[in-house]
C-alpha cells in the first residue's frame, strides 16, 4: 500500500519523533546530541519552523514544531539527511539509520498541547535518567532546563508556551504554573491522544511515573544499583542494547523488583523498554555471565 502525503499546513503544530532501525542508539555521546541541536538550530529559520520542546533519547527523539509555512516536510528531509550522514561517518556504519519514517501527529492548540510538552519533557524521568523533575532542571538534553532556566538553546521558543501557562498576562509566573502542571495527573480525555514513539498510544501509567509515586523511585533505585554494580549505564539498560551482559542487568533488574514490589510484570516491562513477551523470557532464562 502506497504511503500517504505528510499532513502540514501554515501554522500547524507537530508532535515530531523517530527512532533509530532495530531500536538502536542514535546519541552515542554527547558530541552526537550537541551536533544533532546544532542542525535543529541551523535549519529552523531556513523552513519557517518554530521549536517548542524537544528531548533527545538514546535510541529516539522527540521535537514539538509549529510550521510557519507548511515546510515541516522539507525541514525534515534535511535534519535526518545531515544528521544520518554525519552518524554513520563517525562511528563507521553503513545502511539506514532510522525505523521507518518519522511521526508527525498534529497537536491542537488546546489541552493537548500542554499535554505533549508535558509527556515530551517528561520523557528522562519515566525512563530513569534522572530521578526527580528537581533533577530533571539540570539535565541538558531536553527542552525543560531552558524553560524554568533560560540559556541554550536560543532557537528554542518560548513565548506560545507562555501564553498558554500564563493567560491573558502572560508576566513571569508563567514558569510556576508550567512546573506545577508538570507534577499534576493527566487528565483523562488526553490519555489516548498521545503518541508513544514506540508505536502505542501512551496509557495512565506513563503518567503516573513522577517522583510521588514509590514504586517507580523503588524501581530506579534497583536499577540504578544494578547499573553501578555492572558498571552498565543505565541509558544501555533501557536503550535496547543486547549484549549479554546488558541482557544480564534487565534479568537481575526484573527479578529483584518482581521478588520485591507489588507491580504488574507489564509495568515493570514498560519503565525498561521491552516487550511483555520479553521480559517473560527472561525471567524464566538462566544468566549467561558469571557472577
Amino acid at each position: 500500500m502506497p504511503r500517504g502525503p505528510r499532513i502540514d499546513f501554515p501554522g500547524a503544530i507537530h508532535h515530531v519523533y523517530a527512532r533509530g532501525i532495530e531500536k538502536r542508539n542514535i546519541f552515542l555521546d554527547d558530541s552526537d546530541r550537541v551536533f544533532f541541536l546544532g542542525k535543529v538550530g541551523a535549519n529552523l529559520s531556513r523552513w519557517g519552523i518554530q521549536c517548542h520542546a524537544w528531548a533527545l533519547m538514546p535510541n529516539h527523539f522527540h521535537l514539538l514544531l509549529r510550521s510557519t509555512e507548511g515546510l515541516l516536510p522539507s525541514f525534515m528531509r534535511c535534519l535526518l539527511t545531515v544528521y544520518s550522514k554525519y552518524f554513520n561517518e563517525k562511528h563507521n556504519r553503513v545502511g539506514h539509520f532510522f525505523q521507518n519514517r518519522y511521526k508527525s501527529p498534529i497537536v491542537g492548540k488546546t489541552a493537548y498541547f500542554r499535554e505533549v510538552v508535558r509527556y515530551i519533557h517528561l520523557n528522562p524521568l519515566r525512563s530513569g535518567i534522572v530521578r526527580s523533575v528537581g533533577e530533571l532542571e539540570d539535565y541538558l538534553w531536553t527542552g525543560h532546563r531552558k524553560i524554568v532556566a533560560g540559556g541554550y538553546p536560543g532557537w528554542q521558543e518560548t513565548e506560545l508556551l507562555r501564553e498558554e501557562f500564563g493567560g491573558e498576562s502572560a508576566g513571569p509566573g508563567w514558569v510556576q504554573a508550567y512546573k506545577e502542571f508538570l507534577e499534576r495527573p493527566v487528565e483523562a480525555p488526553v490519555l489516548n491522544q498521545i503518541a508513544d514513539p514506540l508505536g502505542a498510544d501512551a496509557s495512565k501509567d506513563d503518567f503516573k511515573l513522577v517522583p510521588r509515586n514509590y514504586s517507580y523511585e523503588q524501581f530506579l533505585y534497583i536499577l540504578r544499583r544494578h547499573s553501578m554494580q555492572s558498571g552498565i549505564s543505565v541509558e544501555d539498560v533501557l536503550g535496547g542494547v543486547r549484549r549479554f551482559e546488558v541482557v544480564d542487568v534487565r534479568r537481575e533488574v526484573l527479578k529483584e523488583c518482581r521478588e520485591k514490589m507489588d507491580v504488574t510484570l507489564s509495568l515493570l516491562s514498560r519503565w525498561l523498554g521491552m516487550k511483555d513477551n520479553t521480559a517473560a523470557y527472561l525471567l524464566k532464562s538462566s544468566s549467561r555471565i558469571r557472577r
